[in-house]
């Protein structure tokens, strides 16, 4: 009988852990065998972009791998609860930092733009039914981080920026029928990781955060218009180096606040203003802590946007905001990687936000958000 009664107390400590956790994975049950995962391979991957590309109502991913050295990039195809399908994007392989969703010839299905390393970046058009075709390069070649994308210009159709470490910036802007002007973006010290694109100054023209690495502090520019950026300020001290960021109302004051993951340093908030400063900051993370990405949702729906972030060699953190300045903090797993990416997405169609994580030469993985289960 007492051995009955330590069971039920054990299995009951076990059911709380994973309800307080909030995000469930198979691979916290077999971490050698990770049931929800993309795929077995194990690859230098980089990032992850989530759509519905065969139009069946399903959230399915690209992956894309290699970063430095050239390798295979694929698509998965979400059954409903997992990712039972795959596919390969192209036949010649090539050292990919992302490879990202988005609907570039306005025919409704999701394209995909393929940004590589010293090596030709592509466009790959889809058919529909989740089948891709190279379409052609685009763009130079050059030192490429990764890629933003959205209508810079306001003309329908969707643009990109290639971020170059060492190396400007590319803004290549959509002129329709998968044609692209290309154009450098004029800045003074280059080494730019990761672009937020969005609205900051209420003037329907989306504006650009720039995450810089190597000593450059981060930068924020202002659409003018035609085509045209104009750097505003730059932000952050520049003494440690930033490789991701985001922008979105933390504190819900009704000012855009901006979100950043560092490394050698705590991650970081600014907050905005009405006077456009970002003065006043807000430290989440610790100091010991490398943050190679982060995403942002309202996992629990309580009103603020919560954060996860994508560690190196360092459990990767959900942070749930509490009221914009304070967070509760989830670890997903106790286990570590070399985090790459991390992206959200409603995976199962239940109405939650679940996680994605990216990792280099380790298994690439998935969360199902459980607060709906509290």
């Amino acid at each position: 009988m007492k051995k009955i009664i330590l069971l039920y107390f054990v299995l009951l400590a076990m059911s709380t852990s994973a309800q307080e956790r909030g995000f469930f994975s198979r691979n916290d049950m077999n971490e050698e065998e990770p049931r929800y995962s993309f795929g077995t391979k194990k690859q230098r991957s980089s990032s992850i972009s989530l759509g519905d590309v065969n139009n069946d109502g399903k959230l399915d991913a690209v992956v894309s791998n290699g970063r430095h050295w050239p390798e295979t990039n694929f698509i998965f195809f979400n059954s409903g609860k997992v990712f039972n399908s795959m596919s390969l994007l192209g036949t010649i392989h090539s050292t990919s930092y992302a490879a990202e969703l988005a609907d570039f010839d306005n025919d409704g299905d999701l394209d995909i733009i393929e940004i590589n390393d010293k090596a030709s970046h592509k466009i790959y058009v889809n058919d529909g039914t989740g089948s891709f075709k190279f379409h052609s390069e685009v763009g130079e070649i050059s030192n490429a981080r990764n890629v933003a994308i959205a209508d810079l210009d306001n003309n329908g159709f969707i643009d990109f920026i290639i971020t170059n470490r060492g190396q400007q910036n590319m803004i290549c802007y959509n002129n329709g029928s998968l044609n692209f002007d290309c154009v450098k973006l004029e800045t003074q010290q280059n080494s730019t990781i990761d672009i937020a694109i969005k609205d900051l100054n209420n003037d329907n023209l989306p504006d650009l955060v720039l995450a810089n690495r190597d000593n450059i502090p981060n930068e924020i520019f202002i659409n003018k218009g035609n085509r045209t950026f104009e750097k505003k300020m730059n932000f952050g001290t520049g003494t440690f180096e930033t490789r991701s960021v985001a922008v979105a109302d933390m504190n819900n004051d009704g000012f855009l606040d901006i979100i950043t993951g560092n490394l050698n340093s705590a991650n970081s908030i600014y907050l905005g203003s009405e006077d456009f400063t970002f003065d006043k900051t807000v430290a989440y993370g610790n100091d010991d802590t490398d943050t190679y990405s982060i995403a942002l949702a309202d996992f629990d729906k309580d009103g603020f946007m919560d954060i996860v972030t994508g560690n190196y060699l360092k459990p990767n953190t959900v942070f749930m905001n509490l009221n914009g300045e304070t967070f509760d903090e989830i670890n997903l797993t106790n286990m570590s990687a070399r985090t790459y990416d991390v992206e959200v997405g409603d995976i199962n169609a239940d109405g939650w936000m679940d996680i994605t994580v990216i990792n280099s030469d380790d298994f690439n993985l998935f969360y199902l958000n459980i607060f709906n289960e509290d």
